[in-house]
């Protein structure tokens, strides 16, 4: 009975358990620097602005867009994006299921993918927009025969997520049998999604996107390959980026040999997920890689009859679910203490006990002395050399950004340029607010060159002159604007145009 029963229930019940897995952290920890520049991003676009035209914005415009909708609708919030994320989460985990079984991979194989892919997906949660991507470039796959057209242009659309996730799948449903039809498809609909946006501003998104490309490479990291410990868990956490190049490898050296036809349908969103990955190999880029090459692995063990070969395939998959399972797991059985956020926007959302208690200290000084509407300015520790910043404190606080720039990165936010406009910004604005986000996590030195300084402080300079300590609230310092503006440090006249400034 039970399994005549499972069919049924299949699809409802590997949706459940994927959700199950993704949804019990829903409402644990924020993500300053992450979470921040992606609701900030929605809330300005719900506030009436353009990416790229009013805000500068590195990424593709869909992510933040579709966060708009619950803003506007519902209002600003914590969970919105939580919600959405674990659905896509389980959606994506059912795809790659079903790409399993559609490549040949028998029940258990399949399972063993989705519980992969589950597991990937589950940790860390970011409201990034790499779920959005793979489940319109897997459900696309799975549609690529039937209908070519709507497989096409679902790739198009993940072009306005993820311009190489839409375009590698676009490759990827043309291979596995949408054509030259699905291709032509899928670049009408990103031209479509993209048009607006460049029409609007066109040097500014060239600026943004294209031109981001030139000073990337400051936040790039090594692949590590030293554990850095004898425990066996952290050890694998510390070396998963390393086990998914060589899963890579070894699964491109089984498709080199065996020829199979689907290794061509994997193989561009292998490449794009391997690259995504050793562009900077942290936790925050194994997913695509991760999720994709799951599939491919269960899938080649299926067709595999070399016992040698088949048991280091099916390896590198067990490799993926149990990195996955073990740290689900430890959150699971090892809760860290939290305390509830203390702003209105929060919705249950918890932090660690100390961010709790700062911001309960903190959001009532800025909403007693900023009022409604007016803007605040948020601060990394210094601005000739960045890592991270906290643009989550604007929508915690419910007060805007009088800048551009909610996006702190080395290489923009550190050249002269963009201070001068910042300046220009700032005086015309006149914050009554400004808040250093000290944390250590915005003063951490990495393996590359953002760690080293630009020499331009003309920002700083200019925050110290006009702004003085009041209090400091853990890793948050209020500071108060005072004195009149001079013309010093580069402060253009309010008449000049920020943008003008920057050119």
């Amino acid at each position: 009975m039970a399994t005549g029963r499972w069919p049924r229930w299949r699809t409802p019940a590997l949706l459940a358990a994927a959700a199950l897995l993704s949804g019990f952290t829903i409402l644990r920890e924020i993500g300053p620097h992450d979470e921040g520049l992606m609701l900030q991003a929605a809330q300005r676009i719900a506030d009436g602005q353009w990416p790229y035209r009013d805000f500068w914005w590195n990424y593709g415009p869909g992510q933040p867009l579709l966060l708009a909708i619950p803003v506007e609708l519902l209002g600003p919030s914590l969970l919105w994006w939580r919600i959405l994320r674990v659905a896509l989460d389980a959606v994506v985990a059912l795809l790659a299921y079903r790409l399993a079984r559609r490549g040949g991979a028998p029940e258990g194989l399949a399972l063993g993918a989705w519980l992969a892919a589950a597991a990937a997906m589950a940790w860390p949660a970011t409201p990034g927009p790499n779920p959005v991507a793979l489940a319109l470039v897997l459900g696309a796959l799975l549609l690529a025969r039937r209908r070519p057209w709507l497989a096409g242009a679902m790739c198009g659309a993940a072009v306005a997520f993820r311009p190489e996730i839409g375009g590698a799948g676009a490759i990827a449903v043309a291979v596995a049998g949408g054509g030259w039809a699905s291709l032509g498809v899928a670049a009408a609909v990103a031209a479509a999604a993209l048009a607006p946006f460049f029409a609007v501003a066109p040097g500014d998104m060239l600026d943004d996107t294209v031109g981001f490309l030139g000073v990337q490479d400051m936040q790039r990291l090594p692949l590590d390959l030293t554990p850095g410990t004898a425990d066996p868990n952290k050890a694998l956490e510390a070396l998963f980026p390393a086990i998914l190049v060589a899963a890579t490898a070894l699964w491109a050296g089984w498709a080199a040999v065996r020829r199979p036809r689907w290794a061509l349908v994997a193989a561009p969103l292998l490449a794009v997920g391997l690259l995504y990955l050793l562009g900077r190999p942290d936790e925050f880029h194994l997913v695509p890689l991760a999720v994709v090459l799951a599939v491919a692995l269960a899938v080649a063990a299926a067709g595999e009859w070399a016992p040698a070969a088949r048991a280091a395939l099916l390896a590198a998959l067990a490799l993926i679910a149990l990195h996955g399972v073990e740290r689900r797991a430890g959150q699971l059985l090892r809760p860290p203490a939290l305390a509830a956020v203390p702003s209105s926007v929060a919705d249950g959302v918890r932090t660690t006990p100390a961010d709790a208690a700062a911001l309960g200290a903190l959001l009532p000084r800025i909403a007693a002395l900023v009022p409604p509407g007016e803007p605040i300015f948020v601060a990394p520790p210094r601005f000739d050399r960045v890592s991270v910043g906290d643009p989550l404190l604007y929508v915690l606080a419910q007060r805007p950004n009088p800048t551009r720039y909610d996006v702190i990165q080395p290489g923009i936010a550190t050249t002269a340029a963009v201070q001068r406009e910042m300046i220009a910004d700032l005086e015309r604005a006149r914050p009554r607010v400004l808040v250093r986000w000290l944390d250590p996590r915005a003063t951490r030195s990495e393996p590359n060159a953002s760690a080293r300084s630009s020499g331009v402080r003309l920002l700083d300079r200019y925050l110290a002159e006009r702004y003085e300590p009041v209090a400091r609230f853990g890793p948050y310092r209020l500071e108060r604007r005072v004195g009149r503006p001079s013309r010093g440090h580069g402060v253009l006249p309010a008449s000049t145009s920020a943008r003008d400034a920057a050119r």
